[in-house]
């Protein structure tokens, strides 16, 4: 028999959420006065990583999840509606804050619209969808969908995007996620990703803020 969904089996889909509502205004701030070529460098290979995962991230749930769900729960499609036309108006905002041909200063201004409009998109989203989830979707549904999530990361993005997905979380919800992973992920991330990302975070924003991911 099917097992229903609880909270904790949705810790990935609410890390992932954690990582998007911070990163866009730290990139803002460090966009406005880089410190050399080495870190723009750096800032504009985190905006191009970080933009292409949420509009991967918002074709997953436009694809699949928002589907599953209409089906299920016919009543809350104008709601899930209005949930991807939100993707949609992001979109030029991605496009805008990752279009390299604009001096990266230039863009700060963009990544701080994009990090007000994420964190509204996403109050939507977790107030509609987080209870749909767990009245409407079984745990395998659940897996599959984060396995699909890890297939479209990828293996070579994967240690970078746990870092990132993780730096906006605090300790018991990180522990939560990674419960909902296979062993061998979860081993790497706290043995090897984890620190790594530490220290990349470092570079980008600095030691100061680096401090408060042990919160």
């Amino acid at each position: 028999m099917a097992r229903a969904l609880i909270m904790d089996d949705l810790a990935g889909f609410v890390i992932a959420h954690a990582g998007m509502r911070q990163e866009f205004g730290r990139l803002a701030r460090v966009a406005r006065a880089p410190r050399d070529a080495g870190h723009a460098a750096l800032i504009e290979e985190q905006i191009a990583l970080t933009t292409d995962v949420l509009h991967c991230h918002h074709t997953g749930e436009d694809r699949d999840l928002w589907p599953l769900l209409r089906r299920r729960a016919p009543e809350a499609a104008g709601e899930l509606d209005a949930l991807a036309a939100e993707h949609e108006s992001v979109d030029p905002l991605l496009a805008a804050a990752a279009d390299t041909s604009v001096m990266l200063a230039e863009r700060a201004e963009v990544l701080d619209a994009l990090h007000e409009r994420i964190n509204t998109h996403l109050d939507h989203e977790e107030a509609v969808a987080l209870p749909l989830m767990l009245d409407h979707l079984t745990l395998a549904e659940m897996e599959e969908i984060g396995r699909q999530a890890l297939a479209e990361i990828g293996r070579r993005r994967a240690p970078a995007v746990f870092g990132w997905y993780s730096s906006g979380a605090h300790k018991e919800l990180r522990t939560a996620a990674l419960a909902t992973v296979p062993p061998i992920p979860r081993f790497l991330f706290n043995r090897f990703w984890w620190p790594a990302y530490q220290r990349r975070f470092e570079a980008l924003y600095g030691a100061a803020e680096r401090a408060l991911l042990g919160v």
